[in-house]
């Protein structure tokens, strides 16, 4: 049980330290953006999703200490509990997208996507110290 336990969160790892680098090396959002909307090959539209979706579903919680930080730099003495409802909120929204992800990553279609539709950046890491993210 405990090997198993430590392979899946070193392959989880893995999976997150490719996509940083693979998503660090894009020169801002809307070029990864386009990236992700014309990639040629059926495998790398199936990659980036599952990777994305995988990533947020791990990763959806640092949305609430996020959420706190702004909102505490933005409003020292309403921006805490502020923070702490928009954490809860965008931490249910990152894991359902994710969940969503790795749910529907057949249809690589991301057209109609939470990402696409809201200003939820693909990862928890992007436009950190931003209020709005869009």
């Amino acid at each position: 049980m405990k090997k198993s336990m430590l392979v899946a969160i070193a392959a989880l790892l893995l999976v997150g330290t490719v996509t940083a680098a693979e998503v660090s090396s894009l020169s801002d959002e809307a070029n990864m953006s386009r990236t992700a909307n014309t990639a040629d090959l059926f495998g790398s539209k199936w990659g980036f999703k599952m990777t994305r979706g995988l990533v947020n579903a791990a990763t959806c919680w640092v949305e609430l200490p996020r959420s706190i930080y702004v909102e505490t730099t933005e409003d020292a003495v309403l921006g805490p509990c502020k923070g702490l409802f928009k954490g809860l909120f965008l931490t249910g929204v990152r894991a359902v997208a994710g969940t969503l992800d790795v749910a529907t990553v057949g249809s690589v279609d991301d057209m109609y996507s939470v990402y696409e539709t809201t200003s939820l950046p693909y990862f928890v890491w992007q436009k950190w110290d931003q209020v709005e993210r869009d």
